[in-house]
This record gives structure tokens, sequence and C-alpha cells, in this order.
């Protein structure tokens, strides 16, 4: 082998062994930031459900019940789903994430609309507050990403070219992740409650470090949704 077929051979070697360290550390990040979040989302869901049982079941404490796991359970879970590198289907075919994602989404769906008519029944006055006004808004995108999604579902007969499939599913995750950052706003307000400051007793800090917990996890279920999304726009210009 002459010196020069030598040189381009080491070279090959060094451009597929950086491809495979930085494919590796790619996944090491996405695995860890999937585990952090499916960490904080049991914390945060945790907390606020020992509030909600600790004072009896009424209609108000069945709102918090299924917002919350609405919102930041099964809603955060259903987007999480299709995560490569979710933990929890890290090894299921896509084609069933698929459908589990929907499933999740539509139990979500039903579940905030059932907690926020038991809040209408309990209250006289309704959507006043900066809760009451994120809650209703991340309501409505709940709905408009769940008919995206059937959208989505059809995109195939929606659309012929496959940028305009991949824009109509942009376009889902994005309602989507609006949807839970509107749930997250509205969870957030409502930690500043007088009821559920006397409850924890503990004072600002631990009001701030839970409204930070839930902000963090939503903010690490957006980055691996643009993570996702710059690897598949990176696939297509090659």
């Amino acid at each position: 082998m002459s010196e020069e077929n030598t040189e381009n051979h080491i070279n090959e070697e060094k451009v597929v062994s950086s491809k495979i360290e930085e494919n590796l550390c790619l996944k090491s990040v996405r695995v860890t930031i999937n585990l952090m979040i499916h960490v904080l989302i049991s914390l945060v869901v945790f907390v606020c459900l020992w509030f909600a049982c600790s004072s009896g079941i009424t209609f108000f404490n069945l709102h918090i019940i299924l917002c919350v796991l609405g919102y930041q359970f099964f809603m955060c879970h259903a987007t999480l789903v299709i995560s490569q590198y979710n933990a929890c289907t890290m090894f299921i075919a896509r084609r069933y994430k698929k459908h589990l994602h929907w499933v999740l989404q539509v139990f979500a769906v039903a579940m905030v609309t059932t907690g926020t008519v038991f809040v209408i029944l309990q209250k006289d006055t309704h959507f006043t507050s900066i809760h009451g006004i994120l809650g209703l808004a991340a309501l409505v995108l709940a709905f408009v990403s769940l008919l995206n999604g059937v959208l989505v579902m059809f995109s195939h007969k929606v659309s012929s070219s496959a940028i305009g499939k991949f824009w109509i599913k942009f376009f889902h995750y994005i309602s989507g992740v609006a949807t839970i950052f509107l749930g997250t706003g509205s969870l957030c307000a409502a930690f500043n409650y007088n009821s559920f400051r006397t409850w924890t007793g503990e004072g600002d800090a631990f009001i701030i470090a839970l409204m930070a917990l839930t902000c963090l996890f939503t903010v690490l279920i957006t980055l691996d949704f643009w993570i996702a999304t710059a690897i598949k726009f990176r696939t297509r210009s090659k």
C-alpha cells in the first residue's frame, strides 16, 4: 500500500471514529435528558396528588387530580413516547409508539376536559385568574393538537410531497409542546395559591423550587423535541 493510500485510509478511520463518538455522545445526552424528565414529572405529580388527596374528594380536588395527570403526566408522556431514546418505549416498534401516542393524547384531553368541568361546577366565576386563563388556553390548544393529530394520520392523503407531510407533523408537534407549556404555566400559577402555600408550610423557597422543577422538565421535553427535529432536517438536507 502506498504512503498516500495509507494516509487516506487513516483519515477515513478518523472520520468514522469521530461520527461514532458523536452519535454515542448525542445518544447519552438524550437518554440522560429523558431520565431526568421522568424523575421530575414523578416528583411534581406526586406532590400535587398528595395535596389534592389530603383534604378528601371534592370537585375541586378532582379538578387538580385530573388536570395534573392529564397535562403533566399523560400529555407529557404522549410527547415523550415518540422519542427514539425514551426509556419506557425505547425497544418498542415505531408503529406501536404512534398508537400509544394517540391513545395517551386522547386520554389526556379527556381527563383535562373532565377536570375543567368539575372546577366549573365547583366555582361561580371562571377563567378570571392567570391560572384559569392559561388553563383554558391550554385546553383549547389541546383540542387543536388533537384534531391536527387526526390530520397527521391522513397526511399521506392531504399532501403528496414529503415536505408537506413534514410540516403537517411539525405543526402538530408545535401545538402539542405549546399545550404543555400553557399547562405548566397554569400549574405554576396554582402553586402560588394560599391554600397550597398553607398546606406545604415550607414558605417561598419550596414553592419556587417546585415551579422551577415543573418548568425544567417542560423545557427538557422541548429540548429533546428540537434535537430530534434538527436531526430530521439534517437528514433531509443530505
